[in-house]
C-alpha cells in the first residue's frame, strides 16, 4: 500500500510539472505535504514516475483508492499554483491577447478543478439553476490582476468567475471587465452601491427578457424590461456613453433611495442592465443570499440533484427525500427524462419569481421616471 501511495504521488508531481506551473525546486516539498496530508511518512521522489494519459481526475481516484481518507480539495490545493506565479504568466498572456488569457486562467483552475465537484443539471431560462455545494479552494484560485481587479474562476457549471472592484465608473473599468467576459459570452453583476462584487456567468435571465416599454432610441437605447422586478437596459456601441447613461440613471436612483444591482452584459456592443430588487429572502428551496446574481436571475437551490434522478428514473419518492415532497407533488409526480429537468426547472422559476417581485425597491412608473426625458 505505501508503494502504491508512493508511486501515485510521484505521478501527481510530476503532473504538476508538466500542466499546473509547479516549479522542479518546489517538488520536493510538494511531494512532502502530498505526503502529509495523505498520512504517509516516507516520501521517496521518483523522477521516472510516468503518469501516462491520466487526467487529475484518474490521478485523484487513484490517490482515493490508495488513501480512502484523502480529502481531494486539500491535494488539489497544494498542488496548484500560488496566485503569484499565475499571476505572472497571466499578466504576461494577457498583455498580448485578452481571450488566450483568460483561457490561460480557466484551463488552469476551472478546467482543473471541474472534476473535484458534481457537474450541476442547469435550467435554459436563466432564473434557476440546481445543484449543491462545490468545495473549491479558494486560495488557489484568487488572483490580483493590478492593483484594482480581483480574479477568482469558480465552477458550478457554468464559467462563473468573480471580478472585484472598489468603483465601478472609475478608471475605464468596464471596457476592462468587458473585455474579460466577452470572452466567454457572458455578463458581469455588481450590487450598486456596495464594495463592487463582480461575478460573470454564460446564462443570465435579463439577456432573454422582453421589452415591455422603449423608452429612448438614441445613441443610448434605454428599455423598461418585461421582467418580475422593475429593470431598464441601456445598450450602446460606444460604452462609454452607455456608462455615462447608466450612471445618471444609477445616481437618480440612489437620491431616489432606490436600492437597484447592475449587470454589464459585452454583446452587441455593451448592455448595462439596472434591476430596481434588493436584499432576495431564501425559502426551503431556493438558497438566495442577497448577491448581485440572486437579482439576475442566477440563483442556487437546495441539491435537487437526487430529486431529479428520481424523477428522470421514473421511481417514486422515497421516505429518505421526504423534504423534496412539497416540489414533488407540485411537479406532479414522476417525469421521464428531459421532461423531469423541464418541470423541475419550472417549478423552482416558480418558487424564485415571488422572492424577486418581493424584493422590489420601486415601481415600474417610479423607475421609468428616473430615465424619461422631462417635458
Amino acid at each position: 500500500m505505501k508503494s502504491d501511495i508512493n508511486l501515485t504521488l510521484n505521478k501527481l508531481i510530476s503532473y504538476a510539472l508538466d500542466n499546473l506551473l509547479l516549479d522542479a525546486l518546489d517538488e520536493t516539498y510538494t511531494l512532502n505535504r502530498l505526503a502529509s496530508a495523505c498520512g504517509f511518512s516516507s516520501p521517496v521522489r521518483d523522477e521516472d514516475a510516468d503518469y501516462g494519459d491520466a487526467t487529475l481526475e484518474t490521478l485523484l481516484a487513484e490517490l482515493a483508492a490508495a488513501a480512502p481518507k484523502v480529502d481531494a480539495t486539500v491535494i488539489a490545493d497544494i498542488l496548484f499554483p500560488m496566485p503569484r506565479t499565475v499571476n505572472y504568466y497571466f499578466s504576461a498572456k494577457l498583455a498580448r491577447d485578452v481571450k488566450k488569457g483568460v483561457d490561460f486562467l480557466f484551463d488552469l483552475y476551472a478546467h482543473g478543478y471541474k472534476n473535484l465537484s458534481q457537474s450541476p443539471a442547469l435550467t435554459k431560462n436563466g432564473y434557476a439553476c440546481y445543484y449543491g455545494d462545490a468545495e473549491i479552494p479558494m486560495r488557489a484560485a484568487t488572483l490580483n490582476v493590478g492593483e484594482e481587479l480581483v480574479y477568482t474562476p469558480r465552477v458550478l457549471g457554468n464559467h462563473i468567475a468573480a471580478l472585484e472592484n472598489r468603483d465601478i465608473m472609475s478608471n475605464d473599468v468596464l471596457s476592462r471587465q468587458a473585455a474579460y467576459v466577452s470572452a466567454y459570452g457572458g455578463a458581469i453583476a455588481v450590487k450598486s452601491g456596495d464594495n463592487a462584487e463582480y461575478a460573470c456567468c454564460d446564462e443570465i435571465a435579463l439577456a432573454s427578457a422582453p421589452v415591455k416599454k422603449q423608452i429612448s432610441n438614441g445613441t443610448v437605447k434605454i428599455s423598461l424590461l418585461d421582467y418580475p422586478a422593475p429593470a431598464l437596459a441601456f445598450n450602446g456601441i460606444a460604452k462609454n456613453a452607455v456608462v455615462r447613461e447608466a450612471g445618471k440613471a444609477i445616481k437618480a436612483a440612489a437620491q431616489a433611495d432606490y436600492a437597484c444591482t447592475v449587470a454589464a452584459a459585452a454583446k452587441d456592443g455593451v448592455t448595462f442592465y439596472i434591476v430596481f430588487a434588493d436584499g432576495l429572502k431564501p425559502n426551503e428551496f431556493i438558497k438566495c443570499n442577497g448577491s448581485a446574481l440572486d437579482v439576475c436571475g442566477v440563483v442556487k437551490t437546495v441539491n435537487c440533484l437526487p430529486l431529479l434522478s428520481v424523477l428522470e428514473k421514473g421511481t417514486a419518492l422515497n421516505n429518505e427525500l421526504a423534504e423534496f415532497r412539497p416540489i414533488y407533488d407540485k411537479i406532479g409526480g414522476v417525469k421521464l427524462g428531459d421532461k423531469a429537468k423541464a418541470e423541475l426547472c419550472g417549478a423552482l422559476v416558480d418558487m424564485y419569481i415571488p422572492l424577486l417581485k418581493a424584493a422590489a425597491t420601486a415601481t415600474e412608473e417610479q423607475v421609468a421616471a428616473l430615465v424619461e426625458p422631462k417635458q
